[in-house]
Formats: structure tokens, sequence, C-alpha cells
């Protein structure tokens, strides 16, 4: 298997984490590529020029990094990042779907930031940034940290605060948050979270 990624990209990120994690890391050709430069390598597999996009043993396909996370779960029969029984499973999904919008709210923040300053729109910031602090007093709420629990929406969760870290460290995330600060505290410290840090 081939899988394009960039080392700062937290879509890609998930993926790398699940891909240790389930043990796949030596079935795994990483290729590190610049989306933004549309490199034809990327293109040719993936013509949205978007990471993560995992290349089967078949040759087929897989995007989006939940949609490759649920392929290498069919993959393998050893640790499973997402739970095969409800009520457990839908409960994973949704934390899944909420940490996706946490990304992207960061990473529309990081986009909408690089435009020319006459350029930005100062306000579609603002409104990302009050998205990711109700998401995160949200989670810090509601959310199950279960340490013995590291599924696909853990996964989505933890590559979610490092990504605001790595990118959006003015946002102070933790302040009010403690539980959400001390699991993730815990998190950092997986062989896979070590592995797949941004730099």
């Amino acid at each position: 298997m081939r899988l394009f990624f960039n080392q700062t990209s937290p879509y890609a990120r998930k993926v790398r984490i699940a891909i240790h994690e389930l043990g796949l890391r030596d079935a795994v050709e990483f290729i590190e590529v610049d989306p933004w430069r549309e490199p034809h390598d990327l293109t040719e597999v993936n013509p949205l020029s978007k990471v993560p996009a995992l290349v089967l043993a078949d040759g087929s396909v897989v995007t989006e990094s939940d949609t490759i996370i649920q392929a290498l779960h069919s993959l393998t029969a050893g640790l499973q990042p997402i739970p095969d029984h409800e009520p457990e499973r839908r409960l994973s999904l949704a934390r899944v779907a909420l940490c996706q919008g946490l990304i992207d709210a960061s990473f529309i923040c990081v986009v909408e930031a690089r435009r020319p300053p006459e350029l930005r729109w100062a306000d579609w910031i603002t409104r990302q940034e009050r998205v990711i602090a109700r998401t995160l007093s949200s989670i810090e709420a509601r959310f199950a940290l279960d340490d013995r629990r590291f599924d696909i929406g853990d996964i989505g969760l933890a590559s979610g605060l490092g990504y605001l870290d790595f990118r959006n460290a003015h946002l102070s995330w933790r302040s009010g948050r403690p539980r959400l600060a001390e699991w993730f505290e815990r998190a950092e410290l997986r062989p896979s979270m070590i592995a797949t840090r941004p730099c």
C-alpha cells in the first residue's frame, strides 16, 4: 500500500496514527507530498490534490481520512479503531464527525490567515474560532475520555488538538478544560502520536 501524506496535515495525521495503532506501518509506503503544488504523482492518484490518499494493493484508491481508516479497519483482525457493536460504534462515529469539524475549523483559520492582509475575512476567522471554542467546551463537558480506548473518535480528537497546538497555539485551548488537557497529555505519549508529530 502507498499513502500520500503531508507531515503537517491533521487529516493525514489521523491516518498515520491509525496505521501505527493497527501495526500496519511496515505494510505501507509513505510518500510525502505538498498538495498545494499539485504534484503529478498525487493528482494522478487523487485529482483533487488532497491528502491523505491511500493506494491499496489492488491499485484502488481511497481518499478522505475517515474513509481510509475504515478501509484499514477491514484489513486487520487486530486492534480495531472502529467498534463493531452498538451503541459503541454509533458513539464513536458521532465523535469522529465532531472532531472532523474541529479540525476543519482550525484548518480554515490557518488558510484564511495566509491570504494577503487586504483579502482576509476577519469575521470568518473569528467565527471559526468561536466554533473551535464551543466544540472544545462541549467535548470537555460531554465526552467520555477513557484511556482504555483509543478508537477512531479518539484519533480524530488527538489529531485535532495536536493541530491546534501546532498552528493555533494562540487560542490557548487548554484554558478552562482540565479534563481534555489531561487526556491529551496522556495521549501524546502513545508511540503513534510521537511518531506522527508535525514539524
